[in-house]
């Protein structure tokens, strides 16, 4: 009869303690930013580093996107992913954005300068196209 007690038990926390997947304020879910429509330079969004998401909509434009960490006392730094400072959206052989139309910058600390880093999206082709950034 012991032996069911501690079973149950240890059955029971198993559902209090879960493993940390967290990667985005600790909550293990990506924080929605804000939403921006443009032509060619987004709003700024702000993470306080770790990872950075961007979802382009379906309706985005084709071509180039470059990722900038804003400094208003120097040049913008480019954000490199993957070890390339750009990203090509709908372009043949390119795999930069998933199926959904996002990337993930991943270990992005190094541009955060003070509390926050803060991020805008320049495209480099025209039309308009929606962004979605998440921290």
């Amino acid at each position: 009869m012991k032996k069911i007690g501690v079973i149950l038990a240890l059955f029971a926390l198993s559902f209090v303690i879960t493993p940390d997947t967290s990667y985005a304020y600790g909550t293990g879910d990506w924080d929605p930013q804000s939403s921006d429509e443009f032509t060619n330079q987004s709003e700024i969004f702000l993470s306080g580093g770790g990872n950075f998401k961007i979802c382009l909509s379906s309706d985005s434009q084709p071509g180039f996107y470059q990722l900038y960490e804003e400094d208003p006392y120097n040049r913008d730094d480019a954000v490199y992913s993957n070890g390339t400072r750009g990203l090509y959206y709908k372009t043949a052989g390119s795999n930069d954005f998933d199926e959904n139309g996002c990337h993930v910058f991943r270990n992005i600390s190094g541009y955060v300068d003070g509390d926050q880093a803060e991020f805008y999206l320049k495209k480099y082709s025209g039309g308009n196209s929606i962004v979605y950034a998440y921290d």
